[in-house]
């Protein structure tokens, strides 16, 4: 079997998030450290959207970065400064997590549990109401099969 690399179906979003968020966030910077105080009422609501923004700008991005290796071992989650991997007998449950719920909005992402107790989202695939990603249930079902085959007949793959 060939070895599979998912990314988010979202990252362009992620990164334009990133990337505005980024911006505010300097332009906050700037604003606090020349002691330049906002004139209009648009000014106050960017420099507070940008004190938002400091912590948002590298989150959005280690969404962005996010990948997800199947390979014959297992799974492998590789995000900057830090990666998990999971070998297929290590696995006991490939489920999805329905997350969120804001006015009816969910993130559903795949959840990965090991015999150890241990279990770990996986940053690709996902897929959400504001971003689809349309193969989230191909390869979903990709990840369950391949997990089946190593695992052998104990796998509880759900319906």
């Amino acid at each position: 079997m060939h070895d599979i690399e998912y990314i988010p179906a979202q990252q362009r979003t992620w990164w334009i998030w990133s990337g505005v968020a980024t911006i505010l966030a300097l332009y906050t910077l700037y604003a606090s450290t020349v002691g330049r105080q906002p004139d209009t009422s648009i000014g106050s609501l960017l420099v507070a959207l940008g004190w938002m923004a400091i912590p948002a700008a590298p989150w959005l991005a280690w969404m962005a970065l996010g990948r997800t290796r199947i390979n014959t071992d297992g799974i492998q989650v590789v995000r900057p400064l830090r990666s998990r991997t999971a070998r297929w007998h290590e696995i006991s449950a490939i489920d999805v997590d329905q997350v969120g719920g804001y006015r009816g909005r969910y993130d559903y992402w795949i959840r990965i549990s090991c015999h150890s107790g241990t279990s770990f989202r996986l940053p690709a695939p996902m897929t959400s109401d504001a971003g689809r990603d349309p193969l989230f249930d191909e390869r979903l079902q990709e990840i369950r099969h391949r997990w089946s085959e190593a695992h052998g007949p104990t796998a509880r793959e759900p319906e």
